[in-house]
This record gives structure tokens, sequence and C-alpha cells, in this order.
């Protein structure tokens, strides 16, 4: 590929190798699903095999199936098992027709993953010797091949087959070595390869490309041979729908080099051969580089000579006919599956080459002639019932075939543009008509109606249904470019018409002739039709009806679509697939991958597919609640409910409130409110405090259930999708968005001020609502219709979980977006968001805006850490003896190659910072992290304009990098706003601790969203929190303030009643002292020579006493002057004595000043400085004295102290002015915060907040950035309204990793078809968007690190963890700092499954938990280890293990978490103890990011359990367990050790004792835990101390 600009966006026409678009791999989503199990136990070391007593509670027994209540969490924990990725949840999947067309039956898969037993002694075991083991490298053997494909061929290409071959490396080590495409390879071998392919895309887990990109300079001949086996003739229809999945996959990976450049070879413009000569000259015409570059077409492919561009010319062309011919020949017989998944296969190629430009650009002219949709539709095979998925697909491909956007330069087409396309149709149209039949009747009449009486549907049938065939065939050949004699279907159509005319016409003449009273006179009779003419007249009318017809804008049914899923969405198993999506067929569902036609098109996919992920997951929350509430009838026949559940309670009742009317132009009601009421009795205190916690914006479900006349007493999990709805009586489902709650007694306790908030009375509620007005406008008019009222019936109300529940404000924020002209990102980033242009054109370096003089402040720590940072500059000029903070400045050296970066100078300098105030806060707080070069680059990426990528591998210090960019930025730019992002709370909250605790006044920090709870910070960052701590603040400063005015012996004039009195004290008291101040120093001098012209007299009147002089000489006070007016004569006489005495006084300060002068003691600030009182609290002496230019920094830094103190009540005047905590709230949001943090579903919520607030930003900075779906990481970008239609954002910075998990999407028909868990963050690396590798980690010892670093580019090691004790010294007690334990079956049993994909190894678990129990003993705190696990189930079973055996224990207490794997992704903990479940197949952890997950978060030891013969077969985690096996397989412990040994990690003696087997392993613990008690007890004895309570004797540390 080349690097320059690979992804070109071409006005101009392009050749073969052109542009780069996109296809998004299927990644595995969370684990599967469910809740707590495991055995119990009484004594700590007993074996806890045994079922549990009667007694034991349930949440102990082993095998206990997944508790509904938990379907309602993400990743890592209890989810449905469709959430599971893993390859077991594979199935060979049910023919096409099957789960798809009918809806009926529960989708079963066909096939299981291949187990262990399957790969070690399966059918292929025998064969598989040929290429694993020792006879790898072996002479390559074709009857292998021709055996393994026959086998497949005779098993119907079942998916365990395939799947298994795929493990055992069938395609790395056998099939792709040994391919050479000029030894003329065997069909088998040609399908065999294109079959792993497609596995390996399917599956998702493993890169499909790897492989091949080693030996790519094979893939070309492999791709032409393909080719002529499609041409051959040889292929059945299922191995044609192979290769076409394989030509699918192909064109979605086009950011392959080697993939590309065969691919879009076959969409070149030389194509173009196969278009009608009209339309073809029309095209040429629109462009002017087109003809020239059409000649040189012309030249090279007129009369193409080699297969190679015979393809090129022909293969598209020739595929549409096939396609056509098939659909033709398959309307002639019985449908079967084979016939419909070749039909569907080639209209998703379809599809897929018209949804990414490159492709489209020239291939939809060819699809435009053929009429592929109507011709398509029109078919018999497009009525039958079965071909119900061909039909939605039909839909999203005309949708693509007419999408809004110029084909040539891929510009956007606005409305207006649309509609005059449109009218230049109908123009067209008419003068054919005007032309080629000027005396027709009915045609003049067309050719002079206007445009509105002409392009409906039923005035277009209307003027062509009475046209005979030959006006027929010349309208289309003139209007639709579609000659139909030079069609191949249509030609052979027009000859069955023919012979059927002449069939008819000679039945008739035999019938005359066969009559006895011998011909007649001829009588004219009317002729009819015959039912093939009908149908060919049929099929052109509708040709040119779906030509001519107004076009429908997307934006207007989008408007009109509801937002909340009905009963008849939820349960619709058509549209929302069920969870065993095998990938075996295709999907009526768009698809996110690197490229897309414009924003509508991108935002109108993530819609569409996000919408239907939501229902989904909501289905999943349904199902679970419904059955918990047992619908039944009561004494009168009414449907009541006898169970409960947490989130579901009976309705009362539902009154609409108030419909407001249509907004201009719509139809629909602009609102709809309703109150919706319930009642609590009853419910458990944690229950009614849940329902009561709802808030503005949550989300409820209303449902009307009529319940079963049967009650169902089976497993739920039995029940297909369309059955459900049926057995629990589920009639109607709405949404309604909550706005308030309010109490039996109408207070309102929801407000989101928590100081505001009210506590509840009584048991009822009523929540006022908002419900959808689309769906509200639809039941209205199905009422008119005669159907039933919906809303009067509904009888259940269910809620779900906030954090899961926020899909609503996104949907609703996408639509916004969708109808919105104004919605642009910045233009920098444009073309690369498409996946466009040059995927680094955003850099820093290349954009005109990239900043030459940086103010890095604190970021290098010294001279040292600037020169080692720069190692790429040309020169860097360093001064000596330079302080931080440090100021750089970047020079240009010489003239760089195009697209290369220019060589640069680096000049340094440093200036010093202003003394703040005499308190210890005042001084700025530094940084103390010495960054890496490459930390560095990407801080000064970030603070230049333009777009970053930070790949941060773990323990990289990628948060750090984050938060010193947030520091430059705010301290560089202090008119500029940033937001931060993340996908989680506990991210988000990390990022922001470490961002308080910078030089950042608290002040201008916000944390919006629920997650602030969580931040471990006694400061309140929320919005509320922000408005009273600036409440507080005023009140604090204005004390400060009223103690300032009482210094200067200033009573009753109400400085501080208010910010503005405060304001006007600053300016006539504080800064005229100050300016008094330094006349008085100048007058002195720095001598203090003159120090007696200006020393204050010792009870003098004050300087706000006396006039000032100047322009408004007016007196200071107006209270002291009359009074000295009023002074009596009897007053003078004291008066005089008192002044002499104060003049004697004069005398001796002078003298006593003076004398300080003279001695060095004191200065003349210090003698003159005015506020010395204010600061006497201030640490002492507030002067040093030790020098003039000393004690003058120390006054201007205490004068500087007022002018910030002053500001600050400044900004606390508006939160005194607004009256309500809601404007205080908006106003802190818009203009007083300026740096705001949310996480990407709050943005989505708080959207449309923001923009009616007219909020600006500047920057944008994103944490997990890999983890965060496409969507929401646009919305965050699109929180302003543009100003002039450009983006006001200058900065985008993305930090990530995405050789970690991707985005959890539970539904694997979204995950894997549709590519929903792509991110962002991941389509840019793959758009090859340059990024910056942090490469240097500082979190885990080298060995645990490079159990991971391979993963990453050059990740190497911190001195840190090389030269720190903690990293030197070994762990107490273990030998090794990773291992990993080999678990054979514990009792007889590995893995099991108390219920579907609930997978739980009780062996694994009771090892973990072992080892944490001998770790405690050894002195590691518990806080120290987590325990992790891959499977939900294990989690389950590992917690109720250590709640049987430590937890009532207080030596051993509980580990800091137990959890899955997928949860624990951006946590660490010291100790890590893994436990891999999996006994019988490699499971999901056969995805590397999953593993890299694993492997990546301990710090010091990390220890991994599970079955090594299993794990070490796989290929893809061979680099990760060729390590692990360089260890012994067993527990190495080093049981002679003490607490606190220290021991070297590398070259330290050691005494290793190996654990055969759990047993041993108790045994151990047994005396280790009785050899310390003895100890205690020792101990104890000697110091004749006091019994200790129970556990205290222990040495562990808990």
């Amino acid at each position: 590929m080349a690097s320059e600009a690979p992804f070109k966006k071409a006005s101009t026409p392009a050749g073969p190798a052109e542009a780069a678009p996109f296809k998004k791999a299927a990644s595995p989503a969370a684990p599967s699903s469910g809740s707590t199990a495991a055995p119990s136990g009484e004594a700590p070391f007993k074996k806890a095999s045994a079922p549990p007593p009667a007694e034991t509670p349930p949440s102990f027994a082993k095998a206990a199936a997944p508790e509904p209540s938990k379907a309602y969490s993400k990743a890592g924990e209890a989810v449905p098992p469709a959430s599971l990725s893993a390859p077991e949840v594979k199935a060979t999947g049910a023919p096409p027709s099957k789960g798809k067309g009918s809806g009926k039956g529960k989708s079963k898969s066909g096939g299981k993953a291949p187990t262990l037993r399957d790969v070690v002694s399966g059918e292929f075991a025998g064969l598989s010797k040929k290429w694993t083991g020792k006879s790898e490298g072996k002479e390559f053997e074709p009857s292998v091949v021709e055996t393994i494909y026959n086998q497949l061929r005779n098993s119907g290409y079942d998916s365990q087959q395939v799947t298994t071959l795929e493990f055992n490396s069938y395609l790395e080590r056998y099939l792709w070595p040994n391919f050479d495409a000029e030894k003329k390879p065997t069909l088998a071998h040609l399908l065999s390869i294109s079959l792993l392919i497609n596995e390996k895309v399917r599956d998702g887990s493993v890169s499909a490309w790897d492989t091949i990109a080693a030996r790519k300079e094979k893939f070309s001949g492999y791709f032409e041979a393909m080719l002529n086996l499609w041409e051959s003739g040889d292929l059945t229809l299922r191995e044609k729908s192979h290769v076409l999945q394989f030509l699918i996959n192909c064109f979605q990976s086009l950011e392959q080099d080697f993939v590309r450049d065969c691919c879009l070879r076959l969409t070149g413009l030389q194509s173009w051969f196969h278009l009608n000569d009209l339309h073809r000259e029309k095209l040429l015409s629109l462009n002017k580089k087109l003809p020239a570059f059409w000649k040189k077409v012309q030249k090279k492919y007129s009369d193409p000579k080699t297969a190679q561009a015979k393809h090129e010319r022909n293969f598209m062309a020739e595929l549409l006919d096939e396609f056509l011919a098939s659909l033709e020949a398959f309307g002639e017989k019985d449908l079967g599956a084979e016939e419909l998944s070749y039909l569907e296969r080639m209209i998703e190629l379809m599809i897929d080459l018209l949804d990414q430009l490159p492709t489209r650009r020239f291939f939809r002219p060819l699809l435009v002639d053929k009429h592929i949709v109507v011709r398509c539709r029109g078919s018999k095979v497009a009525q039958l019932p079965a071909a119900r998925l061909i039909n939605q697909l039909l839909g999203i491909l005309r949708y693509y075939e007419n999408f809004e956007i110029d084909d040539t330069s891929g510009k956007p087409l606005s409305r207006r543009e649309v509609t005059d396309l449109h009218y230049e149709k109908l123009q067209l149209l008419q003068r054919v008509c005007y032309g080629e039949f000027p005396d027709h009747a009915g045609l003049k009449v067309l050719c002079l109606s206007n445009v509105s009486n002409l392009d409906t549907r039923d005035a277009l049938l209307q003027h062509f249904q009475p046209l005979a065939l030959d006006v027929l065939k010349v309208l289309c050949a003139k209007v639709c470019y579609l000659d139909v004699s030079k069609d191949p279907t249509l030609a052979a159509l027009e000859q069955k018409v023919k012979e059927a005319i002449e069939a008819q016409e000679k039945a008739e003449a035999e019938k005359d002739a066969a009559t006895p009273e011998g011909p007649k006179k001829k009588k004219r009779k009317k002729k009819v039709k015959t039912e093939e003419e009908k149908r060919l007249i049929e099929l052109l009318v509708e040709i040119l009806v779906n030509r001519l017809e107004r076009p429908v804008m997307q934006q207007d049914d989008i408007a009109k679509m509801p937002l909340y899923p009905t009963e008849e969405l939820v349960w619709d198993p058509n549209l929302v697939p069920e969870e065993h999506y095998s990938g075996d067929y295709s999907l009526a569902l768009p698809k996110l991958n690197l490229q897309f036609l414009t924003i509508h098109d991108y935002l109108l996919r993530n819609f569409n597919l996000f919408r239907l992920e939501s229902t989904y997951e909501i289905r999943e929350d349904l199902q679970d609640q419904i059955p918990r509430m047992k619908p039944g009838f009561d004494e009168n026949g009414n449907t009541t409910f006898h169970g409960h559940a947490r989130m579901a309670l009976p309705l009362a009742n539902l009154e609409v409130t108030n419909v407001k009317r249509p907004k201009v132009g719509e139809e629909v009601p602009s609102e709809v409110r309703a109150e919706v009421r319930w009642n609590l009795t009853g419910a458990m205190p944690h229950v009614r405090n849940e329902w009561d916690t709802l808030r503005e914006h949550d989300v409820i479900f209303l449902l009307k259930i009529k319940a079963p006349e049967k009650p169902f007493d089976g497993s739920v999990k039995d029940l297909t999708v369309s059955e459900f709805p049926e057995t629990f009586g589920v009639v109607s489902l709405r949404g309604a968005e909550v706005t308030e709650l309010l109490d039996d007694e109408g207070n309102v306790i929801s407000d989101p001020n928590p100081a505001e908030r009210k506590t509840p009375v009584g048991d009822n509620r009523m929540a006022r609502v908002l419900l959808d007005p689309a769906q509200y406008h639809q039941d209205l008019e199905s009422v008119a219709e005669g159907k039933s009222e919906v809303y009067t019936t509904l009888n259940l109300i269910i809620r779900r979980r906030p954090k899961e529940n926020n899909f609503k404000a996104i949907l609703h924020t996408i639509r916004s977006l969708m109808n919105n002209e104004d919605t642009v990102v910045p233009d920098w980033l444009h073309d690369l968001f498409l996946g466009y242009g040059d995927p680094g054109a955003a850099q820093y370096w290349k954009l005109p805006t990239a900043l030459n003089t940086i103010d890095f402040r604190d970021t290098f720590i010294d001279e040292d850490h600037i020169l080692e940072s720069f190692p790429d500059a040309e020169d860097i000029d360093v001064p000596e003896e330079l302080q931080r903070p440090f100021r750089l400045q970047f020079e240009k050296v010489g003239d760089g190659a195009a697209g290369k970066r220019q060589l640069e100078r680096i000049v340094a300098s440093a200036y010093t910072l202003p003394n703040m105030g005499p308190y210890p806060e005042c001084k700025p707080r530094e940084n103390k992290i010495r960054f890496t070069p490459v930390q560095v680059e990407a801080i000064r990426s970030g603070v230049n304009p333009g777009l970053t990528m930070v790949v941060g591998p773990p323990g990289t210090g990628k948060t750090d990098t984050a938060v010193q960019v947030v520091n430059l930025l705010f301290h560089n730019f202090p008119d500029q706003k940033i937001v931060l992002v993340a996908h989680s709370n506990q991210a988000l909250n990390d990022l922001f601790e470490k961002i308080v605790a910078l030089d950042i006044p608290e002040r201008y920090l916000l944390r919006l969203g629920r997650g602030i709870e969580e931040l471990d910070s006694k400061q309140d960052f929320s919005k509320w929190g922000r408005v009273n701590h600036m409440l507080q603040r005023r009140m604090d400063l204005l004390a400060k303030v009223e103690r300032l005015a009482e210094t200067f012996k200033l009573r009753g004039e109400d400085a501080a009643y208010t910010c503005e009195n405060a304001q006007h004290f600053f300016l006539h008291h504080v800064q005229y002292r100050w300016e008094e101040f330094s006349k008085k120093l100048k007058i002195a001098g720095k001598d203090g020579a003159g120090i007696a012209k200006v020393l204050p007299k010792a009870a003098g009147p004050g300087p706000a006493a006396k006039k000032r002089k100047g322009a408004d000489g007016e007196a200071a006070t107006a209270a002291e002057a009359p009074a000295e007016e009023e002074e009596s004569e009897a007053a003078g006489a004291a008066t005089r004595k008192r002044t002499s005495e104060i003049a004697e006084a004069d005398s001796q300060e002078l003298k006593k000043a003076k004398e300080q002068l003279a001695k060095g003691t004191r200065t003349s600030v210090s003698l003159l400085f005015p506020f010395t009182e204010f600061f006497s609290d201030a640490p002492q002496p507030l002067f040093p004295g030790e020098s003039y230019e000393a004690d003058l920094e120390v006054a201007e830094g205490c004068f500087r102290y007022f002018e910030n103190m002053f500001k600050e009540i400044e900004e606390c005047r508006a939160f005194e002015l607004l009256r309500n905590g809601h404007d205080r709230g908006n106003y802190l949001i818009t203009t007083h915060a300026r740096i705001i943090a949310m996480t990407c579903t709050h943005a989505a919520l708080t959207r449309p907040n923001l923009m009616k607030l007219a909020f600006k930003y500047d920057n944008l900075i994103m944490e997990e950035s890999a983890q965060i779906l496409e969507v929401e990481t646009f919305i965050p970008m699109l929180l302003q309204n543009a100003e002039n239609g450009v983006s006001r954002l200058k900065r985008v910075m993305f930090i990530g990793d995405h050789h970690q998990l991707p985005p959890v999407v539970k539904n694997r028909a979204f995950q894997k078809y549709g590519h929903l868990d792509q991110s962002l963050y991941a389509r840019f690396v793959r758009l090859r968007t340059p990024t910056v590798d942090l490469n240097l980690q500082g979190r885990a010892r080298p060995g645990i690190a490079d159990l991971y670093s391979w993963r990453y580019r050059d990740l190497g090691n911190l001195s840190n963890v090389l030269t720190a004790d903690r990293y030197r010294f070994a762990n107490a007690g273990l030998t090794h700092e990773f291992q990993f334990i080999n678990v054979e079956d514990f009792e007889g049993q590995g893995e099991s499954q108390p219920s579907p994909y609930f997978y739980q190894n009780l062996g694994e678990a009771e090892y973990a938990v072992a080892l944490f129990m001998y770790m405690r003993l050894m002195g590691i705190p518990a806080a120290k280890i987590s325990i992790i696990s891959t499977y939900n189930g294990q989690k389950a079973l590992l917690r109720d293990v250590v709640r049987s055996r430590c937890s009532w224990n207080p030596i051993f207490g509980e580990p800091n978490k137990i959890t899955t794997v997928d949860k624990f992704q951006g946590q660490q903990n010291d100790f890590i103890i893994v436990s891999l479940v999996r006994t019988a197949h490699v499971g999901h952890l056969r995805d590397v990011r999953r593993l890299v997950v694993t492997m990546s978060r301990a710090r010091y030891g990390l220890y991994v359990f599970g079955r090594f013969s299993l794990f070490e077969n796989c290929f893809e985690l061979t680099p990760v367990f060729s390590r692990l096996a360089k260890r012994p397989q067993q527990l190495s412990l080093e049981l002679e050790e003490k607490e606190g040994a220290q021991r070297l990690v590398d070259g330290g003696e050691t005494t290793p004792t190996l654990v055969e087997d759990l047993p041993q392993m108790w045994r151990i613990l047994q005396d280790k835990m009785k050899a310390q008690f003895q100890q205690a007890a020792q101990t104890l004895a000697a110091s004749g101390g006091a019994q200790p309570e129970s556990g205290a004797a222990a040495p562990a540390r808990s």
C-alpha cells in the first residue's frame, strides 16, 4: 500500500488500483451470562465437591442456573448467552429459509464447536499430522487436500468440521504455503482456501488475512484462479455461494493492499464496455476528464488478450447476467435452500459494491442498466414466502442504488439537486415521447403534462399501462437505457412472447379452418395478450415507473419512525435475530466498514444497527421480568399478577394529559405528555429505593398483558422469540421518558439537585412522562381504522438499569443529526472520517495551524530531559543552567520531501512563574513524571490543532499523557474549553482524579453524569456540587474581604455585602493602597534613604480618609470629613496634646525603622507594605529581608493574591445574580467551567440541552476510544452548533488500544454481520492513520510484560521496573513471578455447563482460591490480589468458593475483586490469579485481544490455571503459551521462605516445591496455617500477653 494516500476520494476517475474501502472483521463480544453458583463447604480445607446440604443457601449450590435478574449487566457480568462470542456458539446454520423467512421455530445450531477430542482424535486427526508436529514441512500431498475436501462436501460443509480444520492451522501450515498458481491448483485446493478464509472472517476471533499477507505475492494468482473457477461451470450452487462469500470478504477488506489490487480491477472503468451506449455517452459527458481516460481504456481492453484483462472487462457484467438468468430459471422450479443462499449472497455482494465509493463509482451504472431491483421484485421467486429475506435485501440494494451522492466526485447531493435530477429524467421522457411518437394520442398528453401531474406512481401507471409492447421497448431503451434485444434474459423472454403470439395465431387459424361453414368475413377481433406478453409489459412498465416516480428522501421516513420498540419489532425474529447467528447466511442489515458514502450514510447505518441492538437488549430484559410477574386471572376474570419482580410493577393507570400541535410541515404531534401511576406497597426497601431513584430522561416500558388461559410452567429458554408473547399474553408494548417523579403528596422527588431532593411520602407514585409522538400518531390512526385503543389498557410497568437504558437519547441524537444539514465535522477530519484521502492528513505537522512555539511549563524535569525527548531533531539549543518551566520554539530546517516530515531545530528557553501569594497553596503543583520521548511527541501532538491518535499498551502511562495535554491546553489557551470523554465511569474518574491534582483551579472543573459518586475525591465535581461550591466559595471570599476591610479600620461600609460591593472595595481601597505603596517605595528608594518622608504616622488618618490628588480629587470617605468639621473648640486643646504625643511616638518609630534599614534586617518594602496585618496568618516572616528585590517580589505576590481573589469573586457574581439552581447550572456549563468530563453515553443524553444553551468547546480528548461504539465516538464531536457551516473543534485526541477488547455488542448478528462492535479508533487504525505508539511500560515485571509485549510495536520497559526493589525481589513463597498451572479433571470432571453457556470448572476454582489463601498466609494483603476468569459462570463459582472458605475468616478475607477478564479491562492489581475454565475447547480466549487483556493485568505476580494441552495447540495463542511452557506446569512454591523474604527474581537461590494436585495444595495450606498458629501461640506465651481475638494471631495482613 502506498504510504502517502492509499484511500483517495478521487474527483477524477481512478484506475483499477484505486482507493481502499472498508470491512470490519467481526470480533467477539462479552462472555456469557450467568449467576452465582458454587459448592459449599464447612471447613476451609475440606473438598467442596459434594452437593450442599438442604439448609445451605441456594446461592452456594453448584450448577445453579443464572439468575435472570443478572441479564441487565454489561460485559463481565451475567449477560444473555447471546453475548458469548466463543466459537462454541458456532452453528452450521439452518437453511436460509429457517429462522428468517418463516419466522417460526427456534434457530438451533446444527453443529457445535470442535472439542479437544475432535482436534486430537476426530475425523481429520490422522490427516492433520501431515502439517502439524514433526511432520510440518514435509512434501505436499494434493491427495490429502482432495480427501479432506470430499469429506467436507459430503458432510454438507459442516461448520464443526471447517472449524476443526481452521483450529488445526490447515490454512496456515498446509494450504497456503503449498499453493502455486502456476501448477494449476485443483478445485479442492482453491475452495478449501476460500472456506478457511471465510471461516476466519466469520469467527472474528483471529485475523483472516495475516496468513495470506505473509505470502501476499501469491494472492493475485489465487484470485485469478478463483475467477477462472467461477467461469468454468464446474461449481455447484453451494460452492458458488462459498465463492461469493469469499468475494464479499475480499471487497470488505480493501485496506489490505494485495486484496485491493485484485478487487478494484474488477470494478474499474473497463467494465463500461457493457453499458448501454446512450448511458455511457451521457456519463462521459458529465465529467471532463472521463472521455480521455475512456480512450485509454478502449485501447487496452477493446480486444483483451489475457484472461486477467478479460476478467477486468467482463466479470462483473457477466456476474449480473448470470444472476438474472438464475433468477429466471429458479422461478420455474421449487426453490431450495441452496438457491436461496446463492441469490442472497449475490445481492449482498451488490450491496457491498454500492455502499463504498471506490467500487460504486463504476459498478453502479452497470447495475442501473440492468434494473436489478425491479426485475428481482417482478420475478416469480420474489413472490414466494421463502424469499422474504431476498425482498428485505432488495430494499437495502435499492436504497444504495438511489443514494443521494455524486458517484464521480463523492459529493453528497442536496434535496434540491436530487429534485433537479428527477426533473431531468421527466424532461427526457417528454422529449423522447414527442420525438419518437408525435402522433400517439396518449403520449401527447404525457408530453404536455406538468411534473406534479406526472411523477406519482398512479399517474405514471395510467400513462404507461395502455401502451403497446413496442412503444414500451422504445421508451425503455431511450429513457431507462435498457435495450430489450441486447439483454440476454429479456431477449429470451421476448422470444418466448413471440413464440406465444405465433402459437396463439396458429391456434386461431386452425380453429377458423376447422369451422364447418368455412371461412367467414373477417371481423375485427380484440387482440388477446398472452401471459408471457403481459408479464413482459408489466416488467417494462414497472421499470419505467421505478425510474421516473418521485424520489422519497430517507430523512423523511426516519423522522416518522418511533424510537421506542413495540411488540411487533421486539418479538420479530426476522428483524431482531436470535442470539445464535452462525454466519452461514445473509441478513438484511447494514454493515459498518472502513468507508461511508456520506455523513448521512454513516449515521443511518449506525441508527439502524444501534436501534436493533437496543431492541435485542430490551427483549432480553422483558423476557426476564414478565415471567416473574406470573400473570393470571382474578375472581372476575381480569388479568392480575401473582408474582413479583425487582424491575416490574402492576400499572395503576395511564392518562394522556397534553398533546401539542405538530410543527409546521410535520404530521406527528410535537409533544405528547402523560401521567403514569403505580403503587409500592409490599415492595422491599431496596426495591422501593430503586423505583424512587427514577430521574429525568430515564425510560420506562408500559405493557398490556392479557393472562394466558393456561399458565406456562416450562423453561422460558425453550421458547422461541415468536412464541414468547403468545405464551405470556403480551398484547402491547410502549415506551415513555420520565420527566418528573412525584410522591403521595405531589412532591417532586426526582430533582437532579440532591440538595433540593425531598424524601418520598407514602406508597403511591406518579411519573410525568413523554410518550413517543410518532408512535402516538400511529396509534391514533389505528384507532381510526377500527383497532382497539392502546394506552388505557396498559397494566404493567417495567424499568431497566439506568446504565443500560440510554438508547433513546442516542437514537434521538442520531436522528436529529440526520435531519440537520449543519451536521459537520472539522474540515481537516472530514475525508478521513468517511474513509478517504490521505490517512495522515489530519496530523498536526501537515496542517497550516501547527504551533511554532509551545509553553511546555513543567513537562520537562530538566535540561537533559529536553535533549533526550527529541531524538529526531536536527539540533537542540538548550542554554546552560536552565530551570523549568520551559518554552520551546520549533524551526523548520531545509525543504522536506513531499509527504515527509521536515527536520526541525529546537530552541529552548525558560521563564519564572510569578509569585502568586504567601500561602503554601499558592505555589503551583509541578509534574514529577519524566515523560518518554514518545509521550512527549504525543503531548506535543495533543497540544497542536489536528487529530492525535495515541496507542497506549498496558502500563505505558496514557492517562498521564492525556492529563499533561489537558494541563498545557488549559494554560496555553485560557479562552478555550476542553471536553473529556470516556466509555466507562471508572476510566473517566481515573482521568479526572489526576487532573484535579494538577495546577488547575478546581473551580474550572466539572464532571457531568451519574458516575460522580464513584469519584474518589472530597470535593463534589458534579454540576450541583460545583454550583454549591461556588456559592460557598463566594461566602468564604467575601469573609476574607470583610477581614481585609477590618484591617483597614473600615466598619459599616458593607464591603463584603455582595460581589459587586467587593469589586468597588477593591478599586477604591485595595488598588488605591497598592498604588500609594508603589509611589512611596520610589520616594523611599531601595536603600530607604527617603523613609522619613513616607513612613506612615502612628495614628494619622488612613489613606482612605485623605483626599485623593489628581483628576478625581474627592474625599476618600464622606463619613470622617463631617466629623472633623463638627469638632468643638472644647476638644481643640485635647487634640493638640494628642498630636504632640503622636509626633513623639513617630520619631521613635522612624528611628527604629532607620536602625533596621541600617542593619539590613528589614527593607523599605516591608516597612511600607500596607497589607501586613491581613497576611498575619501566612507563614512568617512574611518578608525574608534578604534584599529589596526579594521583598518586592513577596509584596507583588501578595497583591497578585488579591487580584486573583477578587477575580474569583467576580466569577462568583453570576451565581449571586442568578436566583435558581437550574440557571446557575447552565451558566456553569456554558461559561464558567473550562474542563468538562462526561461519558460518551451522557454526551448523547445531554446533547439537546447543550445545543439549546449554545454550548461551545474547542478540544476533545477521548479515553478508551477503542472500547466505544462508532456513533458514540461521533456524537461528542457534535455537542455544539456549527458556526457558518464550520466546526469550531480544533483538536481531537483519541487514546486507546485496539489490541485489547472492542466495544460490547450482545447480539452476534449485529456484531459479526453488521460489525457494530467496530470502534472509530479501530477503523482509523485500519485506514493506516498514523498513531503515536507509547513504547515503554512501567506497570509489570519485565517477565510478565513479555507475555503481551510481542503484540505491540517495540514495547519495552521503563527503568523503574528494572531497578525498583518491589520489582527486583521475588514474590514471597512463590518461585516464579508468572506461571501456568495445569489443572486436570477434578473428581472426574473438567468444564461443566449447569445451564447453556454458563461455564464452570470446580477444580480450577478451588485451586485458584487455595493459592489466594496461601498468598494471604505469606503476608500479601488481600487488597493486592484479584481473581479473574474468562466466563461469568466461573466468576460466580469463584465467589461462592471464596465465600465458603475465606470470607468468614479474618485471616484470609476476600480478594480485592472477583470478576471477568472483560470487566477487568482497564484495571490492574499487584497479583492476578486467572482461571481459564475451558477443557474441551479454547473458547473466546482465542481472541488475541482478550488474551492480551488477561496477561496484562498484573504488576508483580500472574498465575494462570487451565488445561495446558488444550491451549498450547491453538495457533493464535502460541506467542504466549510458548513462554508459559518454559516454566513448570505445577505450582512452584518456596515453603521455607518467610514473610518479607528478599530473593532476587533473577539469580536468587530457590528450593521449589512442586504441587502435584489440589489435595496436596490443601495439605500444604493446613500445615502452613498450623505452623503460623503455633508460632503465634509461642510468641503470645513468651510475651505473657492477653489472649487475642479470633484470627488476630495470624501474621497475615488484611
